[in-house]
């Protein structure tokens, strides 16, 4: 009874912040929803002498370009319909004391501290800052009280020997290689004309392609390989790059869609490549949360 008391106490901190969280997620993912217009589209002259399309109207996301207000707008739906009860059946488990339920909080928090770290660095300043920042805050918070109660060195006893780890692995190299080559192609190719490259639009660096490449990629890379290992490190590190890329895709395929059917922008193309994506992410992320021992 004693040892079952004290181990609701240590868990304590990581309810309040998921409850905190979930009520923050759904507030601003509403709010977001709500407060937008569908946007009045125009074109400005960036710094660098670019013609801009700026979205416009009076949302959220009014000063931001088009792309990157229909992107986050993709953010706000899948956060709401998705995120948040994907938030709530972790706590669920958690409380159970289900290493499942660690698990999905601690990729949950990841997701939550990337997302609105690329915001509050990336998009326009808006209304939003302070909410976005405290879920930064919260998010990585919550990661690291979650981390800190994991025992890494007995991961694999605690999966099922049924766990995809070689094909896990292999995943999330080729999704860490592609990102890499992506981001890569369009930077080298700025270099060699001389021009500002096209996702920079009205905003001064590529924030986005160096949290990718700074922390994102590599942490692929190093999960997928110590994964192919069989190191305890990287089942954390490969299932959490899964997880996450789970929600990134399917908010991405939203937002490119409404890239397509509302503005008429993209291909056809374009639209499917997330979704096959998505579905992808979303067959590991059901693996590897089916093959976690309760």
């Amino acid at each position: 009874m004693v040892a079952n008391m004290v181990a609701n106490k240590e868990k304590i901190p990581v309810l309040i912040l998921s409850l905190l969280a979930m009520a923050l997620l759904l507030a601003t993912s509403l709010t977001s929803i709500l407060s937008d217009d569908g946007g009045k589209p125009y074109i400005s002259t960036s710094l660098r002498g670019e013609a801009v399309e700026i979205y416009g109207g009076q949302g959220l996301y009014q000063y931001d370009t088009v792309y990157k207000a229909v992107g986050f707008r993709g953010f706000d739906w899948a956060n709401l319909f998705i995120g948040a009860p994907l938030f709530a059946l972790g706590l669920y488990l958690y409380r159970r004391g289900q290493f499942k339920g660690q698990l999905l909080l601690a990729a949950m928090f990841t997701y939550l501290a990337w997302i609105y770290l690329i915001g509050v660095m990336g998009n326009a300043f808006n209304f939003m800052f302070l909410a976005w920042t405290a879920l930064f805050s919260i998010g990585l918070g919550g990661v690291a009280l979650i981390l800190t109660r994991i025992d890494i060195s007995a991961l694999p006893e605690k999966l099922e020997a049924k766990f995809p780890r070689k094909s896990l692995s292999v995943y999330v190299v080729i999704l860490g290689l592609f990102l890499l080559v992506q981001y890569l192609i369009e930077i080298i190719a700025a270099y060699g004309t001389g021009t500002p490259p096209p996702s920079l639009g009205i905003y001064t660096t590529l924030e986005l392609a160096a949290l990718e490449l700074g922390i994102s990629i590599p942490l692929h890379l190093l999960g997928g390989v110590l994964l192919w290992k069989g190191k305890a490190g990287g089942y954390l590190i490969a299932s959490l790059m899964a997880l996450i890329a789970c929600l990134t895709f399917i908010a991405l395929s939203v937002s490119l869609m409404l890239f397509y059917f509302a503005f008429g922008r993209g291909s056809a193309v374009d639209v499917a490549v997330p979704i096959v994506l998505a579905v992808i992410a979303s067959g590991f992320s059901l693996v590897i949360f089916r093959r976690v021992k309760n």
